[in-house]
């Protein structure tokens, strides 16, 4: 629908409000009963407007007739789907007087709001909200345009959507967005249903693999967790013995190194793709290998910018050695190790990438 279709569409709701007030004052019952919240209920069979319908079933006669396709909310214009071959409400005393019936159609409920709130329903005690069932189109179908389509909360549970799809969700940004709060599930003393998921206040995202108090639970997410594996073909990032690469040369002994792992060559030492290892990655799995050795030695390969050695990646024991190792190796924002010879050998190395995290 269209802005100015939804501006005639609100006005003519608007004047049909105004009807359903003229013919309540007109009948002597008016809209602001101190007994209880002023309503009137619209016969979807004949279309004639009544007052309450328990206290004064005889009110038929002097109502008049409105458009039975809406019930009309004062705080907000909520817009009901007619009822089939039942009672819709027009309810005129604020929020909490929502329009409340059995609503039957394609679909259920069907809401629009331009600035505001689509669907909002809030019951006490133990009841629901909101219950909708269609069988084969849709229960609820709620649209804002700067607001919230549907806004759901419950002590136990906000929302439970079953079908062949239990949500769709299509978001401009994003598509599911959720909150971070409380503790590590792990730690929470309470049932938890297995397929649960839950993001704590540390944004760490956990999935619950088996029911139980508290359940067993996974950690799939997190600020401190290296992200989602890709495995690449094999591709080479570095070559100390090719002067193309802007620093080459046998590293010696004491001496560092900071390479950049984010494109790879060929073993010309030509580059073939720009950002093989993408933005935003933040280890790579690599083959590191030494190659015209001197002496006996090790490297140690660190994030970018780390020279402190607390580990050995490779090493080698005598002169002419080749040997390589597979390992996984951690990256500095910028995409970037640093290899560092803390031996008294020195060699040639090798950088091979086979996959990365992000």
């Amino acid at each position: 629908m269209s802005d100015s279709d939804l501006a005639d569409e609100v006005r003519r709701l608007r004047a049909e409000l105004d009807e359903v007030k003229q013919l309540l004052r007109e009948s002597g019952r008016g809209l602001s009963r101190s007994a209880g919240p002023a309503f009137a209920a619209i016969d979807a069979d004949d279309g004639t407007v009544r007052s309450d319908p328990e206290s004064d079933p005889e009110s038929d006669s002097d109502a008049g007739s409105v458009s039975r396709r809406h019930a009309l909310h004062t705080a907000g214009v909520i817009v009901a789907g007619a009822l089939a071959g039942g009672i819709a409400t027009v309810a005129t005393a604020g929020p909490a007087a929502a329009a409340s019936g059995v609503f039957d159609g394609a679909p259920a409920v069907s809401a629009t709001s331009a600035s505001g709130t689509a669907v909002y329903a809030q019951a006490g005690g133990n009841g629901n909200a909101l219950t909708a069932r269609a069988p084969s189109s849709d229960a609820v179908n709620a649209n804002s345009t700067t607001g919230w389509g549907i806004y759901s909360f419950g002590g136990t549970a906000g929302g439970q959507f079953q079908g062949r799809y239990g949500v769709i969700v299509n978001g401009t940004d994003t598509d599911i967005g959720i909150n971070p709060s409380g503790n590590p599930p792990p730690s929470i003393n309470r049932r938890n249903e297995a397929g649960s998921i839950k993001l704590d206040s540390s944004c760490v995202l956990w999935l619950c693999v088996e029911t139980g108090t508290p359940g067993v639970w996974q950690q799939i997410g997190g600020l401190g967790v290296a992200g989602a594996y890709h495995a690449v073909t094999p591709s080479r990032v570095y070559d100390s013995r090719l002067s193309t690469y802007p620093l080459n040369g046998v590293l010696s002994s004491g001496q560092n190194r900071t390479i950049s792992v984010a494109n790879s060559y060929n073993t010309n030492g030509v580059l073939v793709t720009s950002n093989f290892v993408p933005a935003g990655a933040t280890a790579v799995f690599a083959n590191v290998t030494v190659v015209d050795t001197v002496g006996a030695g090790y490297l140690a390969v660190n994030p970018g910018g780390t020279t402190a050695v607390s580990a050995s990646t490779i090493n080698w024991s005598a002169n002419g050695q080749i040997l390589a190792n597979g390992i996984s190796l951690t990256l500095n924002s910028s995409r970037q190790i640093t290899v560092v010879n803390g031996s008294g050998g020195s060699t040639n190395f090798i950088i091979d990438i086979t996959g990365y995290w992000l």
